[in-house]
């Protein structure tokens, strides 16, 4: 028999379609395993796999330092692009200019 907790559930660009992020366990056995599953909904059957993809334990640390790595990567992007990265410019005023003639 074989023990799953869901960990995270993403929703897809419409209703009929998720992934799915679970760690699976088997009885009597002390190892677990992630898995990814892209599942599809149906009237008739409810959710069911399309794919999985099991992630063995050792590959845990590398997928997480991979997908962080690009996360990061993906924002200093888009901050550049965005201009969220620049330095703000400092603004000076005339004394006069701003009503406060002297």
């Amino acid at each position: 028999m074989q023990n799953e907790t869901i960990l995270n559930v993403f929703p897809a660009a419409d209703d009929l379609h998720r992934l799915v992020i679970a760690v699976q366990q088997d009885e009597g056995h002390a190892a677990s395993r992630l898995v990814l599953r892209q599942e599809t909904y149906s009237d008739d059957v409810g959710w069911f796999v399309q794919s999985c993809v099991a992630i063995e334990p050792e590959q845990v640390a590398g997928l997480k330092m991979a997908l962080s790595s690009h996360a990061a990567t993906r924002v200093k992007a888009d901050r550049l692009h965005s201009g969220l990265s620049r330095v703000p410019a400092i603004l000076s005023f005339d004394g006069a200019l701003a009503g406060n003639a002297g």
